[in-house]
């Protein structure tokens, strides 16, 4: 599915449960396939998660960094059930996995918990690493506490896509001044903000999902030309 496809699911389509403290997600399988939805904030428990701030994100760290730490609250109460999820098996003659693609999708306050749950893959199916998952994070915050990420840590977020329309002021949250950055690789587009009707200023409306829809359908069209 192309992008566009994938966020209006994401946005308007999926019917998601909820783990914890309202966190929303939804699996989707096709096939051999895993989609893995995140939703973006939905609640007042989602918004004062997203103005906390950095925190270590495991006790045992080969390479210690650390994370925004309301986004972690929100990802440790789903990480069991991702984990669970991605590495289930299913038994004929030999054991074997029975997802062999993963595809990751957040919105908003759920694309900073795609780029936990982009981490969670890489590191519990090797397998996967080469090509064998990917995210598509939209309207992102920034997660990572610091200005850039180490070289040695960056191929962890190497299958994950960040997508930031226009000025959208929840991309430049937390400000970098505070030292946070984000993952992955970053696409721009730009999405037709008169879909919003009033005087909000574009850095909000550029955030609304059906400008956000209409930034990713002109990236497509002008990626196929």
């Amino acid at each position: 599915m192309k992008p566009s496809e994938l966020f209006y699911k994401c946005a308007f389509e999926v019917k998601y449960e909820t783990v914890g403290n309202d966190v929303n997600y939804a699996f989707i399988e096709d096939g051999s396939t895993l989609y893995l939805f995140l939703q973006g904030s939905s609640s007042d428990v989602d918004w004062r998660r997203n103005f906390t701030f950095p925190a270590r994100p495991y006790k045992d760290m080969g390479i210690p960094y650390l994370v925004h730490r309301g986004f972690l609250e929100a990802w440790k109460e789903l990480e069991d059930v991702v984990i669970a999820k991605v590495t289930e098996r299913v038994p004929y003659g030999e054991w074997k996995y029975k997802y062999d693609h993963v595809v990751v999708i957040g919105y908003s306050h759920g694309s900073s918990l795609a780029f936990f749950a982009t981490e969670c893959i890489w590191y519990h199916r090797e397998d996967l690493r080469d090509g064998g998952f990917e995210t598509y994070a939209f309207e992102s915050p920034r997660v990572f506490a610091g200005f850039w990420i180490p070289k040695k840590l960056r191929e962890r977020w190497n299958n994950m896509t960040v997508f930031v329309n226009g000025s959208d002021i929840v991309t430049h949250c937390p400000p970098r001044i505070f030292g946070f950055c984000h993952a992955g690789h970053i696409v721009h587009i730009k999405g037709d903000v008169s879909l919003v009707e009033g005087r909000l200023p574009k850095c909000i409306k550029y955030h609304y999902p059906q400008v956000v829809e209409d930034g990713l359908k002109k990236y497509e069209k002008d990626k196929d030309c």
